[in-house]
């Protein structure tokens, strides 16, 4: 993942039709000196009904960001900004300024079966989509607070609750919607 001084945000998410997604969203400012995204993709076997990776997919993803990603993006001067599983697929965003091919070129060797995608981006909007997700888990309640929220109102009995005072605009929809808050 990186060196342990480095901030990465750990999100769980549910895409619209309720499949899981998690991401690893490293916690920096945008270089707009890197204008290029470029996102590799590794599958891995569903074995679940989660579509979530088995602890042998979490440890090969593992090993190829140590021993693959991480030296190809300090040789190229490429920076890795985050990681998404989902639906049976590792997902890797880097931005860079070198032709994506030097990157396809030292990477591929790890697995023929990868996936590569690239494209310009110097205003890091798909990070600041990724950092989204952050500002969203935030602004969650705590899972153990939720609870005992719930847990309150069922136990108020019907004659000591107040009528609402005004109706509330209602919520907006965020996709995919963040779950958890995030962790070092």
């Amino acid at each position: 993942m990186g060196t342990s001084d480095e901030l990465w945000h750990l999100v769980e998410a549910r895409r619209d039709d309720g499949t899981p997604a998690m991401f690893r969203i490293r916690d920096l400012e945008p270089r707009p000196e890197l204008p290029t995204i470029f996102v590799v993709e590794i599958s891995y076997p569903v074995t679940g009904l989660s579509r979530l990776p088995d602890a042998k997919s979490y440890r090969r993803l593992s090993q190829f960001e140590e021993q693959w990603l991480l030296p190809a993006c300090a040789a190229l001067d490429w920076t890795f900004v985050a990681a998404k599983t989902e639906d049976g697929s590792f997902f890797l965003y880097l931005y860079g300024r070198s032709d994506p091919m030097a990157m396809i070129e030292k990477l591929s060797p790890f697995d023929g079966g990868m996936g590569f995608f690239d494209e310009h981006d110097p205003n890091w909007e798909e990070y600041e989509a990724l950092k989204q997700l952050v500002v969203l888990a935030n602004a969650m309640p705590a899972e153990p607070q939720a609870a005992k929220t719930r847990r309150k109102k069922s136990q108020t009995s019907a004659k000591t609750r107040s009528p609402p005072t005004r109706k509330l605009p209602p919520k907006r929809k965020a996709k995919p919607t963040a779950t958890k808050r995030t962790a070092r």
